[in-house]
């Protein structure tokens, strides 16, 4: 079991709160996480990716060097399945918009988003999933940057007037769910040598961790927005691979409207098929996530 196999569940962005004022020279410095805390937890089955992820980031340290470089070392107890987190070390890292981003240049800073939160003397980095209680252990200095090339030739997609909303009339009764197609959509990377579980979950990690990567959370203080949100997301990936046919619902329309931007950014996927014909497979997805106050 993978963290993969928690973002399958729910996507859960968590304890979204007024972020802290930052600059680079308070940041610049080693930080130990001391306490580890997943909003909505009792809603997700998969007890033991849970039990992974606190694993990983207790006692990890994030270290904003003053080149710009970030490094980060996971927990002892970090689970060899969590290797897929491992692509966040030794990017580089700004303060833009009053959030921590990682990343670099070319992917615009896309791999990880952080808020800094101080509640009671108490320092908080808000990530997608989790809120980490930290400690500073060092202090750093700037010194001249060290640029990273990107470790990915994808680039983040967060330019929403680029998105396709596509409507077209499909006949309802020969859609196929995505859990029920026999040769399901495959994402960009997944192979169709895999067995059809396999394939399954790779797309499905493709298509969560877009919208995790490309949502904007912002919206949520922009409008005042407290308390728990669910939106729920549907749409179709036609014969052509192409997502139509785009809606959203339960939470504000301009979240809503946000999530179907979100989708009409995909790539196109390799179509589902069946009996070797290609098929428009229906996939819905809930999108999840707590405001404090």
């Amino acid at each position: 079991m993978k963290l993969k196999f928690l973002l399958a569940t729910t996507l859960i962005f968590s304890f979204l709160t007024n972020a802290q004022k930052l600059n680079d020279e308070n940041l610049m410095g080693e930080w130990k996480a001391i306490n580890v805390n997943i909003s909505n937890s009792d809603e997700v089955p998969q007890k033991e990716a849970l039990k992974m992820v606190e694993d990983a980031f207790l006692n990890s340290k994030f270290n904003f060097k003053g080149n710009k470089v970030f490094r980060i070392k996971f927990g002892k107890l970090a689970d060899e399945r969590m290797k897929e987190l491992f692509f966040l070390d030794n990017q580089n890292w700004i303060i833009k918009d009053n959030q921590i981003l990682i990343g670099t240049e070319n992917d615009g800073f896309s791999s990880m988003h952080i808020t800094v939160q101080e509640v009671e003397g108490k320092t908080y980095f808000i990530l997608p999933m989790i809120r980490l209680e930290m400690k500073k252990l060092i202090d750093d200095k700037p010194s001249k940057p060290k640029i990273i090339e990107s470790k990915s030739e994808k680039t983040k997609n967060d330019d929403y007037s680029k998105a396709k909303i596509i409507t077209k009339e499909i006949d309802e009764f020969k859609l196929i769910k995505f859990n029920e197609v026999e040769n399901p959509p495959l994402a960009p990377d997944c192979k169709s040598k895999w067995d059809i579980e396999k394939r399954k979950k790779c797309t499905n990690k493709y298509i969560q961790m877009h919208v995790v990567r490309n949502f904007n959370i912002g919206l949520a203080a922009d409008i005042g927005l407290t308390g728990k949100v669910k939106i729920m997301i549907e749409f179709v990936i036609d014969t052509n691979g192409k997502a139509i046919n785009i809606n959203a619902t339960g939470g504000p329309g301009i979240m809503n409207q946000n999530a179907i931007e979100v989708i009409g950014l995909l790539p196109d996927l390799k179509p589902g098929t069946k009996d070797g014909t290609p098929i428009n497979v229906l996939y819905k997805m809930p999108l999840m996530f707590q405001v404090a106050d």
